[in-house]
């Protein structure tokens, strides 16, 4: 489950400043739904680590570790993370009785086309595409679960007012992934057919698309942080499985921290 939170609370950091290190702690509130095409959702409430660092070979920021794989003109190569938390089904009126999703882990590289700026710079407008391998566990052991491909266009903004260092960054782009990807998630197996819920098998291709906005407020040792993302799946390969109850889903939270 931390895991998955640290992940979305990264969507907070900043898009840029001098090579250096930030680090601070602090409190976050969260909202993410059980999984995307679900009713229902979680609320979390959570200490929330705050890491950012900055240097000529490497950046951690975001859901991303850049670590200068390759690079030729406005084009570079870096490590993408992402990945959601674990489902108890006892606590999911749609997959009641069904066998609990763990944690995903997702990993892989995404390339990189910058429009306008680079990696380095406060405004920069790019195209990033990532390709992860994906991986469910429960920490006693791992399945492989296929692979996901969710391009999107970034623009990222950083500038002073006052003495606040205000960090916007607004994103869109598409879902997609493999049929044993969308199968764990929203597969129904005939042990768990219901009179509610049909059986279903998952295929691969197009899952949606969204919509991310975030916003980081820094000013003396201080970070105040929101962030929100909108997903829609109209028209998304799995719309049709029993499992999912919403064309809609919403993650969002907010978080302030002191910086050491």
């Amino acid at each position: 489950m931390l895991l998955r939170i640290c992940l979305f609370l990264a969507l907070f950091s900043a898009t840029h400043a001098h090579a250096g290190l930030e680090v601070g702690l602090g409190m976050s509130a969260i909202n993410v739904p059980h999984y995307i095409g679900s009713e229902e959702s979680e609320q979390y409430y959570l200490p929330f680590p705050y890491l950012r660092y900055r240097s000529e070979t490497l950046n951690i920021d975001r859901n991303l570790i850049q670590t200068k794989l390759w690079r030729s003109g406005n084009w570079s190569l870096e490590l993408s993370i992402g990945g959601s938390i674990k489902i108890d089904s006892d606590k999911s009126q749609a997959r009641a009785g069904m066998d609990d999703l763990d944690f995903i882990i997702e990993l892989g590289p995404a390339l990189h086309y910058y429009f306008l700026g680079t990696r380095k710079d406060d405004n920069a407008l790019f195209l990033e595409l990532p390709l992860r391998g994906a991986i469910s566990t429960d920490f006693t052991q791992a399945t492989d679960r296929g692979v996901s491909f969710n391009p999107r266009i970034v623009w990222r903004r950083g500038y002073m007012i006052n003495q606040y260092e205000v960090r916007p960054q607004m994103s869109w782009g598409l879902r997609s992934a493999s049929d044993s990807y969308h199968n764990y998630i929203y597969g129904v197996d005939s042990q768990f057919v219901t009179a509610t819920r049909s059986q279903y098998k998952g295929t691969g291709g197009y899952g949606g698309w969204q919509l991310g906005y975030s916003t980081a407020v820094l000013w003396s040792d201080w970070l105040v942080a929101g962030f929100a993302r909108y997903v829609n799946i109209k028209g998304a390969v799995y719309a049709d499985s029993p499992l999912v109850k919403s064309d809609n889903s919403v993650v969002f939270g907010l978080a302030s921290a002191y910086l050491f």
